[in-house]
């Protein structure tokens, strides 16, 4: 299983809140809003050196579950863009050293989690951050497909990274990597649509999802790609649900 080595920084603040509203809950046993010292322990061990750090503590050693929570987060956000010296909207493992300690664990936990859901087709990998519901929800909807769901993830990715014209390599040739430069070198191309699609993700679109460009679900198997070198496009790989063939789209 390939490791990521930087995840979107949007995507970690997100999952850092939604994190530390869980764990704080889960921690404050008899509902007071305040954090013990004792009830901290409770909290996921990557979580309690951050507690232990708050700059929120009351002398009690206590502190409010509302300002841990506001100050992880708020913390985490700043950080991480402080060290993003690229500014392509991404903390890599290389970055995640020149944050402060009691963050440092809880990103590289992050990626590591994100890890687990990195698929692979060939030479290519992205973050496949579809429920297993959802893949439910279209088999109830549409039926048995010739071509099945992971056979389907592997050809969009395929297609998505070698489109010359709809796919990634269109957007890397115009406008390139974080510098914004057009790419024209293949080799440079090449490597810039696989470090954009690990660091990016692919999900399946909801049953009921319409796509500008008029595919649809009952039809196709439709992933919506999402990376930083696209810009605002949405961009989609279309697989044929009985005979495989793939085909990109994307759409501003």
């Amino acid at each position: 299983m390939p490791r990521l080595t930087k995840v979107k920084i949007e995507d970690l603040v997100a999952a850092s809140k939604r994190y530390v509203d869980a764990q704080l809950k889960q921690a404050d046993v008899n509902g007071n809003k305040l954090l013990t010292k004792t009830e901290a322990r409770r909290l996921a061990k990557d979580l309690q050196d951050n507690f232990e750090a708050s700059q929120f503590k009351l002398p009690s050693g206590s502190a409010r579950v509302s300002d841990v929570a506001r100050e992880f987060v708020v913390m985490m956000e700043a950080w991480a863009h402080a060290v993003d010296k690229n500014r392509d909207g991404a903390i890599s493992t290389t970055e995640v050293k020149q944050l402060p300690r009691p963050l440092r664990d809880n990103v590289l936990n992050f990626i590591d989690r994100q890890s687990e859901q990195v698929s692979t087709a060939g030479a290519y990998a992205s973050r496949d951050t579809t429920p297993a519901s959802r893949i439910a929800a279209h088999d109830r909807a549409f039926g048995p497909s010739a071509v099945s769901y992971q056979d389907a993830l592997a050809r969009a990715l395929q297609a998505v990274a070698t489109d010359a014209d709809s796919g990634l390599p269109g957007f890397v040739r115009e406008f390139g990597g974080p510098d914004g430069a057009g790419v024209d070198d293949p080799k440079k191309l090449a490597a810039e649509v696989k470090a954009l699609l690990k660091a990016g993700s692919i999900e399946l679109v909801p049953v009921d999802e319409e796509i500008p460009t008029g595919e649809v679900n009952r039809d196709a198997w439709i992933f919506s790609i999402s990376t930083t070198g696209q810009g605002d496009h949405g961009l989609w790989a279309i697989i044929d649900r009985q005979t495989g063939e793939a085909s990109v789209t994307n759409f501003n």
